[in-house]
C-alpha cells in the first residue's frame, strides 16, 4: 500500500469540501483509503489543519484516556480517532485488547515499533556487531600475511 502525505491528504479534503464531487470520488482520485480520508476529513472539519499537519504525542496516558472514551461512548474505532485527532485507527483495536486482556498499565508501558524476533532492542544489536566485528587490518599488516602466505 501506498503511503500518501499529508499534504496531499490536506489538498484532497480541500478539493472535496469545495467541490459537488462525492467523497468516494476524491479518495479514488487521489488514492487514499476509505476509512483513512473518512478519519482525515472528519479531523479536518472538527479541529483543521493543524490537526492534520501535527497530531497528538502518543504516551501511556493518551493511550489510556482513548481506550477508556471509546468504552465508555461506545464509539466506533473512526468517531475515536476523530474525536482525538489521531490518524491511525489500526493501534486502537491493539490497545484496546491489551487493556481488556492486561489492565490499564500494560497500556502505559507499551513502547512505539515493533519487537524485535529473538527479543532483544536494536540498540543492544548495535552494539553486539560493532563489537564482534574484527577491527580494521593496515595495509602493512596485510601485505605481510600476502607475502606469508605465498612463502
Amino acid at each position: 500500500m501506498t503511503k500518501i502525505s499529508v499534504n496531499t491528504k490536506i489538498k484532497a479534503i480541500e478539493e472535496y469540501a469545495s467541490s459537488n464531487a462525492s467523497r468516494g470520488f476524491v479518495r479514488r482520485k487521489y488514492g487514499i483509503a476509505e476509512l483513512e480520508f473518512q478519519i482525515c476529513v472528519g479531523i479536518y472539519a472538527k479541529f483543521g489543519k493543524e490537526a492534520l499537519l501535527n497530531p497528538p504525542q502518543v504516551t501511556g496516558d493518551f493511550r489510556l484516556n482513548l481506550v477508556k472514551w471509546k468504552q465508555e461512548n461506545l464509539a466506533s474505532i473512526s468517531e475515536t480517532c476523530i474525536h482525538f485527532a489521531f490518524r491511525s485507527p489500526g493501534s486502537i483495536p491493539k490497545w484496546e485488547s491489551i487493556y481488556n486482556r492486561q489492565g490499564p498499565q500494560a497500556l502505559m508501558g507499551l513502547r512505539r515499533g515493533r519487537k524485535s524476533k529473538n527479543g532483544q532492542t536494536t540498540r543492544q544489536k548495535s552494539r553486539r556487531t560493532t563489537s564482534s566485528t574484527p577491527k580494521a587490518v593496515s595495509s602493512s599488516t596485510k601485505r605481510k600475511l600476502i607475502i606469508k602466505d605465498t612463502t
